[in-house]
């Protein structure tokens, strides 16, 4: 519920663009009776959607399977590992790597895991020979699995959030997305404008303000990137000592309220708010906290 608050507060306040300097993007931290509770809110446009690699029908997408192809060649992950996420998700049995396929759509990402091959140094970072990978894991979502309203569609690659995504996530939006690219617009919105604040970029067509983003290139992505987010995973953590809960929510956002009244003495259209797809414990224990997260 505090989490909704800040995401209400910005729907009414800037509902046509979502930047990480806006406040619901800040770690939110409060006592509530004896227990410390962090809050931290996501949006899921800043990362790829394993959702989206299939129709609701089970049929892949291949613009979507080669964008996630692109994520695993930025992350300079093996060739196959795009292909055996596709092969575990899709309907068919006719790929390559079918075996213990379970052939539906992620229950959450851990379920990498259980892919044949997927490696826990790939799902959530290692080393791997001599060298040192990210995980594919912190560019993935598998929210929203299904289309927002009746008619929608969830084929094709998800909407990537320009304002939101790291470079990674950038660079798999077409193979004209270099390295150096992606991390110029990653550079730009990072940098304060006049007024001191980091930059946003207010509509699609701002990606040109950045050196190296031609007309070609913004015509390729552009039924693939937006400025705004739609959906939020809200990911809280408290303890109580050495007991301590960890939840995810997801939401989806409402429509902003009506700017005005339509007539005098008519109160205006309320936001539609934000509707709660799915709760779930991610862990719940009493135990030392393991050392890693200590540090």
């Amino acid at each position: 519920h505090q989490a909704i608050l800040f995401l209400d507060a910005d729907l009414e306040q800037s509902p046509d663009v979502d930047s990480p300097g806006e406040r619901w993007a800040q770690p939110i931290q409060f006592s509530l009776g004896r227990a410390a509770v962090r809050i931290d809110i996501v949006d899921s446009e800043r990362f790829l959607n394993l959702s989206r690699l299939v129709n609701d029908k089970g049929e892949p997408h291949p613009a979507a399977a080669e964008q996630l192809r692109r994520l695993c060649r930025a992350l300079r992950h093996p060739p196959d590992l795009a292909d055996r996420i596709l092969d575990y998700i899709d309907s068919d049995s006719q790929g390559e790597f079918e075996s213990r396929a379970r052939n539906e759509r992620l229950y959450n990402l851990e379920e990498l895991l259980r892919i044949e091959g997927v490696s826990p140094e790939a799902v959530y970072g290692g080393r791997e020979g001599e060298e040192e990978r990210k995980g594919i894991r912190e560019f993935l979502t598998i929210w929203p699995r299904k289309a927002a309203a009746k008619g929608g569609t969830t084929e094709g690659p998800s909407l990537v959030n320009v304002n939101t995504a790291p470079s990674e996530v950038l660079q798999s939006l077409h193979d004209q997305m270099t390295p150096g690219l992606a991390e110029a617009i990653v550079t730009w919105r990072t940098t304060p404008g006049a007024d001191g604040r980091p930059r946003e970029f207010q509509k699609a067509e701002d990606l040109k303000k950045v050196s190296g983003v031609s007309d070609d290139l913004l015509t390729r992505i552009s039924d693939q990137i937006t400025v705004k987010s739609s959906t939020y995973e809200i990911r809280v953590r408290s303890s109580v000592g050495n007991v301590e809960k960890a939840w995810t929510y997801v939401v989806r956002r409402g429509a902003p309220p009506a700017p005005a009244p339509p007539a005098p003495g008519t109160e205006p259209a309320k936001a539609a708010g934000h509707t709660l797809l799915e709760a779930r414990p991610l862990n719940d224990f009493i135990t030392v906290k393991p050392p890693e997260i200590e540090k």
